[in-house]
């Protein structure tokens, strides 16, 4: 990401720690939710952030599970991190970065996951999908925030 013509030391940062999550951690997933997704501001209502990526890898503790990383520019050019544990086994677990919070999973489907997060004691949910081509995820919350990504990158399993 560039800001002001100058790429940011803290994106370059969380770009070289991906690169070393899909090098170390690949799993042998063929989760659609696995790759980097960029914010679609276009198709996007009611979220405060100019620009997000989501960068989703295998987790090296579990087969079934990922970690997702969330990069954000809000619109007063102020950036954030979160890292958040992606795991389907009904327990919460806490986020790490710039908005800490318990969150859980449950897989509804394939390319559909409901995400319970709590915050301070306030229970939120809300739904992520992967379109059935895997090129959109579409993040729907509480209060009519509706967010669309676009994959820009594909994580593959490694075959042994």
């Amino acid at each position: 990401m560039r800001i002001n013509g100058k790429m940011s030391w803290k994106s370059l940062s969380v770009f070289v720690a991906v690169i070393g999550f899909c090098c170390i951690g690949l799993a042998a997933q063929n989760d659609p939710f696995l790759g980097i997704w960029a914010l679609n501001v276009d198709q996007t209502s009611n979220y405060p952030m100019k620009s997000q990526l989501i960068i989703n890898v295998p987790s090296p503790d579990s087969p079934d599970a990922f970690i997702s990383m969330r990069s954000s520019i809000n619109k007063n050019g102020q950036s954030s991190t979160e890292i958040h544990p992606v795991a389907f086994d009904g327990k919460p677990h806490q986020t790490d970065g710039g908005d800490p919070r318990e969150i859980s999973y449950k897989r509804i489907d394939a390319n559909t996951v409901e995400r319970t997060q709590n915050r301070a004691g306030t229970i939120t949910v809300d739904q992520e999908q992967v379109s059935k081509d895997g090129k959109t995820l579409t993040v729907t919350q509480p209060g009519g925030i509706v967010r669309t990504y676009t994959k820009q990158f594909s994580v593959q399993p490694v075959k042994h």
